[in-house]
């Protein structure tokens, strides 16, 4: 059974063993973390995929190119993002340009909002209170592949929450974050190899 736990613990599934026939996807929020599994996929006309993820309490996370859709289980959620979406760059990343999202407990509904993005340099991502971008760090120093890195830039006088994201040399996305409130931020990491020890 794929864990949810309210009791967090950094490095609790950093040797989970997993299932190759499955996909995994390492979430952490605010007092909670949890190893998500992939549900399904769908493939909306000439956009990107939108992932399904599932814990063990069958609460869900959808991702849409690694952006956050919507997120259930967690204060100040988000019910839903419809996002609009540029072409792919050099690198095949491909980064929306406006969502409209809807976020119940902050009495946000079908708002829609400009998005801009800036890349940043690997060496400059901060990891401070995220195990999943130190861990994404540490694994560069080991020799992966350089990550493609993408942060949303906040619009002036907004308090829209801003996101993170890193890509692979291909384009797919291996990170993300997001920030419900400004103080409330959730986190995601694709996994598909027990993470190396620190």
């Amino acid at each position: 059974m794929v864990q949810a736990l309210d009791t967090t613990n950094p490095t609790r599934f950093e040797q989970f063993q997993m299932n190759p026939n499955l996909q995994y996807l390492e979430a952490h929020t605010v007092g909670a973390q949890a190893m998500m599994v992939l549900g399904y996929v769908a493939t909306p006309k000439q956009q990107p995929p939108v992932q399904t993820w599932y814990d063990s309490q069958r609460e869900l996370l959808r991702l849409q190119n690694g952006f956050l859709i919507s997120i259930t289980g967690v204060n100040n959620y988000i019910s839903t993002t419809e996002y609009t979406w540029a072409a792919p760059d050099q690198q095949g990343v491909q980064l929306p340009t406006s969502k409209t999202y809807s976020q119940p407990d902050q009495q946000i509904f079908n708002k829609t909002v400009a998005l801009r993005f800036q890349p940043v340099p690997e060496s400059t991502v901060n990891t401070s209170n995220s195990v999943l971008r130190k861990r994404l760090l540490e694994a560069a120093q080991q020799g992966r592949q350089p990550l493609v890195w993408f942060q949303e830039v906040p619009q002036p006088n907004s308090e829209t929450p801003y996101s993170l994201h890193a890509f692979a040399s291909n384009g797919s996305p291996v990170y993300g974050s997001q920030c419900l409130t400004p103080s409330a931020c959730i986190e995601w990491l694709h996994r598909t190899n027990p993470a190396p020890k620190p």
